[in-house]
C-alpha cells in the first residue's frame, strides 16, 4: 500500500504549487513597466481610469491584434479592466468583478473612526464588562 501513495505524494512535492493553488489567475499576456506603453494608450487608460491609479499593464495579443490590459483601482475602490488597442484606441472598460469580491469588508460597519485619535460620537452599545 506504501508503494501506491508514493507517486501521488512524489508529485505533490515536486509540485506544490498545483497542489495548493488559488483561484486567483492573472491574465495572460506580458507585464510592461508604465514607461514602455506607448503615449497614445496611457493617454487613452488615463481618460478611462476616471483618476483611479492604474495599478498594472499586461500587453496581450488576441483576435483584434495586440492590446493593453490595465487594471485600475477606481477612487471609490473598486477596480476596473480598461481594454486600449496598440493604436490608442479604446475597446472597452469593465469592472473587474473578481477582484472586487475579494475587497475586505469592515468588520463592525461605518461607525469606526476615521483616523487614529477620531472620537466615535454614538456611544458602543451591547457590551459587557469583563472581569477577571
Amino acid at each position: 500500500r506504501v508503494l501506491h501513495l508514493l507517486p501521488p505524494t512524489a508529485a505533490l512535492a515536486a509540485f506544490p504549487g498545483f497542489a495548493f493553488a488559488n483561484d486567483h489567475k492573472k491574465p495572460p499576456g506580458a507585464l510592461v513597466s508604465w514607461k514602455e506603453v506607448p503615449p497614445a494608450v496611457q493617454t487613452t487608460i488615463q481618460t478611462n481610469a476616471a483618476g483611479g491609479k492604474v495599478v498594472e499593464v499586461n500587453k496581450q495579443t488576441g483576435n483584434t491584434g495586440l492590446f493593453y490590459l490595465a487594471e485600475v483601482k477606481g477612487t471609490d475602490r473598486k477596480w476596473t479592466k480598461v481594454y486600449v488597442s496598440d493604436t490608442g484606441t479604446l475597446m472597452k472598460v469593465e469592472p473587474d468583478n473578481a477582484r472586487n469580491k475579494r475587497k475586505h469588508k469592515p468588520i463592525f460597519g461605518s461607525n469606526l473612526p476615521a483616523a487614529p485619535g477620531a472620537h466615535i460620537d454614538e456611544p458602543m452599545t451591547g457590551l459587557e464588562p469583563v472581569t477577571c
